[in-house]
């Protein structure tokens, strides 16, 4: 490579190189480590959510409100509340998505999609770095940025978690450069008792089911 010889013939841009990849690599593990100490940390997560999707067939954005529960390893509940409800259960083996309006569940094995859940990062034990390249993305508007970038192809390019003060906050999936999905917590609650009932997902009368559970 043309900048191999340049660096050779000059010795001094040589270190200087040297200092930046090794000043790269020691943020990039301190990414991994500010990262995965959180998550490691963390037992459950509690949060009201707003969700902002862009809806490219009419130039606008869509806006949801709703609840998570987390429950670590391999349990969580993401309630749309409004404006259309809709209810997203994994109970372990299983995921769940109960659309209210069209009074329809549908279930599958938690093993055929686990790769292409967004907090499959946040939702299980195995190391972020198996996964995920890690990078820190330093401070932007107040919170400091971390970007996860799956190492085998998914549904989404890359996500962006924001933390402040400890905290989870943000959440940022980017399907690609101007298909960007951020989710916003507020009223949070970290390593609370949750009800483990809260994660089996009942089956209400009179709705159509598709699939077989686990």
């Amino acid at each position: 490579m043309k900048i191999n010889r340049l660096l050779r013939r000059i010795p001094q841009w040589t270190q200087a190189s040297a200092i930046v990849i090794l000043l790269g690599l020691s943020n990039s593990a301190h990414a991994e480590n500010a990262l995965q100490t959180y998550v490691n940390h963390l037992k459950t997560f509690s949060a009201d959510f707003e969700q902002i999707q862009p809806d490219e067939a009419v130039f606008e954005l869509n806006k949801s409100f709703g609840h998570f529960d987390l429950n670590r390893p391999g349990k969580l509940v993401w309630e749309y509340l409004k404006p259309e409800p809709q209810k997203i259960v994994v109970d372990g083996p299983n995921l769940w998505v109960f659309d209210k309006d069209l009074d329809q569940v549908t279930v599958r094995p938690i093993a055929d999609i686990k790769g292409d859940i967004p907090l499959s990062w946040l939702l299980y034990s195995e190391k972020i770095e198996n996964k995920f390249t890690i990078i820190d993305a330093g401070q932007r508007t107040g919170i400091h940025w971390y970007n996860l970038t799956p190492k085998k192809a998914t549904y989404f390019q890359s996500i962006e978690v924001g933390m402040l003060n400890g905290e989870m906050v943000e959440v940022w999936m980017y399907q690609g450069p101007d298909n960007v999905t951020k989710v916003r917590f507020k009223n949070i609650e970290s390593n609370v008792v949750i009800p483990l009932k809260s994660f089996q997902f009942q089956l209400p009368e009179g709705v159509d089911l598709i699939g077989e559970p686990q």
